[in-house]
């Protein structure tokens, strides 16, 4: 696919701002100096218990929570979270801090001689940055080997898990680039944003995502021409495994060594690993069926229907409607099968078709109204991408 052309991007306001949303007055900065007591949440253990450590009446610590429930109910903290308490010289309470999850913290503060809850979000500071890499045996490895943490490569597999297995169809030398934003606080790295464009070649094929608002501002990615890069269908149920056996009319079987129609896709994957639904649907079946073991049977829109067989466990029931994505049951070896893997078949009008072969539309593109911003929105970041072009095996920018 051609690369596209190039112009200043923009970001939307909701992607740009990070500021503070407060419940109550922000708490004015202390004239005197405080003494501040640092720990974080054990297993199985209350606030109250916590608390009480540090020195605090039950009556207080009740107060508290009470106080802070309009807010956050802080008897859901978690344990490994982290918490601050400060106080005056003379030992009186000034404040507590919850980080209550990677967005959002609590503050509990005095104000003369009441407490008030203030729920924050953090103040990050937000960079776009470049990711590149050549892919030596895996997608998570060529990451981790540009010093980028896992999660990038699972958002990055997630925006192109439509067109490619990341198992089968990745080889050696196929490579990435991308534009991510990363949050920082205080000079230090956080967490991962959004991934605003991005490309991978694989097998000498480019696949390109950019990052747009849908009509309901709904990000969704798209490809160069505004085509939308998500389907009905996914490219596989599984993500990251290795296919074992593929459709066939004449297979041998490894348990009854016959030769007979293999009208599936058999992926080796460990036990317990989750099995998504690829589409949509409702569930027509699910239990055991002889051969096949533990069985999920879904019904889809356009006469599709999907099996996955040899299940350790089911996660859903007859009748129930599902999401593309949606877990539906566990890899294990149930039935006829001679190792932990999942058999994954497709019918179409009631007749069994090769996976692999399935064609379908994919989501609205880009509308004829909004296509002049995409483009603008495109030849930036694309101009941005082809600045990434591979430093070495891969690195930041």
């Amino acid at each position: 696919m051609a690369a596209c052309a190039a112009v200043e991007p923009g970001r939307t306001p909701e992607e740009a701002l990070y500021v503070p949303v407060e419940a109550g007055p922000a708490p004015s900065a202390p004239s005197e100096s405080l003494r501040e007591v640092a720990g974080s949440f054990r297993r199985n253990e209350t606030v109250g218990t916590a608390l009480l450590r540090h020195g605090l009446s039950g009556n207080f610590i009740h107060e508290l929570v009470e106080k802070a429930r309009p807010v956050y109910n802080l008897a859901r903290v978690r344990a490994q979270q982290p918490y601050w308490l400060h106080f005056t010289e003379s030992g009186d309470f000034r404040d507590f801090i919850y980080f209550v999850d990677d967005e959002r913290y609590l503050t509990v503060y005095r104000h003369g001689d009441t407490l008030i809850p203030v729920m924050k979000n953090f103040n990050f500071e937000v960079r776009t940055e470049a990711v590149s890499g050549v892919i030596r045996d895996s997608l998570f490895m060529a990451v981790t080997r540009a010093g980028e943490g896992e999660q990038l490569a699972v958002d990055l597999a997630d925006i192109f898990m439509w067109d490619i297995d990341f198992w089968t169809d990745i080889q050696r030398n196929d490579s990435f680039r991308l534009l991510v934003e990363k949050r920082y606080l205080d000079g230090d790295f956080r967490k991962y944003g959004a991934i605003l464009a991005a490309e991978i070649t694989v097998q000498d094929k480019t696949f390109t995502a950019f990052r747009f608002g849908d009509p309901s501002g709904k990000a969704r990615y798209y490809s160069c021409d505004g085509k939308a890069l998500s389907k009905s269908f996914l490219k596989s149920p599984l993500r990251f495994t290795r296919i074992s056996s593929r459709f066939s009319l004449a297979r041998r079987h490894p348990i009854l060594k016959i030769v007979r129609p293999h009208l599936g896709v058999d992926y080796a994957a460990p036990h317990g690993t989750q099995v998504v639904a690829v589409a949509s649907g409702r569930v027509a079946f699910a239990g055991s069926r002889g051969d096949y073991g533990r069985l999920v049977h879904l019904r889809h829109s356009h006469a599709y229907e999907t099996m996955y067989a040899h299940l350790s466990g089911i996660a859903v029931s007859p009748g129930q409607q599902v999401a593309q994505g949606d877990v539906i049951g566990y890899v294990g070896s149930s039935g006829l099968a001679s190792g932990p893997h999942l058999d994954f078949r497709v019918l179409q009008r009631g007749k069994f078709v090769n996976p692999g072969k399935v064609v379908v539309p994919p989501d609205p593109p880009v509308t004829a109204d909004r296509m002049p911003l995409f483009l603008a929105l495109r030849d930036g970041l694309q101009e941005q991408l082809d600045q990434a072009r591979f430093m070495g095996v891969g690195g930041t920018k």
